[in-house]
């Protein structure tokens, strides 16, 4: 970073800093706790911790013991509405698009055993919720790794009145993490054969997802990174597509797709795949049996 750019970079994230904490001031005191259980899923990261998949996870899970549940995701966030919305509909779950995850809570929480929330975790008003953190040992140290000048949104010293589970999505010191996220399958693909694509991604980290592919087997010759949430995602499809290349998109990136575009043999949509540890799996259930 430039001379010039650090210390703008530096000013930009300490105002950021400055309207945040007036923010919940103002507008975010904690609330008395609703009447129903409460589930943050949420990070430090602004994106691409993994949050939509592990919800559509936990949901299922909460399913299975014929829980009502109700998943809240924010309005802006388009394709994972799509997305929780095609995993989670057809199994029962009610998925509700909001701008205010805690208005839309108080609203209907008598018509719901459980509401869990797709993101949330700065809404300080969830006084008493059950909150998951998706801990990628990124940690925000200082208002420079704020947005927008960082990748982080909060500091850790503004959760430490919640309750708070962190669970390592990353393996500290090669350790097993207690959430891995890794690549199952891929559409119009056969486990085995050899196949050189185009990686396209709008996911918060795409870093990431460039390595699951390469560790599940794919040869990547050209990577094109797109904004997260980004609305010209099917015409830089198409423009690769129509070079006679294969494609590659995550799951979540597919819904902004037309389905006559995801029938195409030569896009390939990847089928995500969450393994949780003993001690994971032992927090939730007795999250699902409290």
């Amino acid at each position: 970073m430039s001379l010039i750019t650090k210390p703008l970079s530096l000013v930009i994230s300490a105002l950021y800093r400055i309207c945040y904490k007036l923010h919940h001031k103002l507008f975010l005191r904690p609330q008395p706790p609703l009447r129903v259980p409460v589930f943050i899923v949420g990070s430090y990261l602004a994106g691409g911790a993994g949050k939509t998949p592990f919800t559509i996870w936990l949901a299922k899970q909460f399913l299975e013991q014929r829980k009502n549940v109700a998943v809240l995701c924010h309005s802006d966030a388009w394709d994972e509405l799509v997305l929780l919305q095609q995993e989670l509909k057809p199994l029962g779950a009610t998925v509700i698009a909001t701008k205010n995850r805690y208005a839309t809570a108080m609203e209907i929480q008598d018509r719901f055993d459980i509401i869990l929330c797709d993101d949330g975790f700065e809404d300080s008003r969830f006084t008493g919720a059950s909150t998951v953190c998706l801990d990628w040992q990124e940690p925000p140290r200082s208002i420079s790794d704020l947005l927008p000048a960082g990748k982080c949104r909060s500091l850790q010293q503004d959760h430490l009145n919640g309750q708070i589970v962190h669970l390592d999505c990353y393996g500290k010191n090669g350790s097993t993490p207690d959430i891995h996220f890794s690549i199952e399958s891929l559409t119009n693909y056969i486990i085995g054969e050899s196949l050189t694509a185009t990686a396209i991604c709008g996911l918060g980290s795409p870093e990431r997802f460039i390595e699951d592919l390469r560790t599940f087997g794919i040869n990547i010759e050209k990577t094109i990174i797109r904004p997260d949430h980004d609305k010209q995602f099917t015409q830089v499809i198409e423009a690769e597509l129509s070079q006679g290349k294969h494609v590659v998109v995550s799951q979540k990136d597919a819904c902004r797709l037309p389905q006559s575009l995801l029938a195409n043999p030569s896009l390939h949509t990847t089928v995500q795949k969450i393994t949780v540890s003993e001690k994971t799996q032992k927090i939730i259930d007795r999250a699902i049996h409290s």
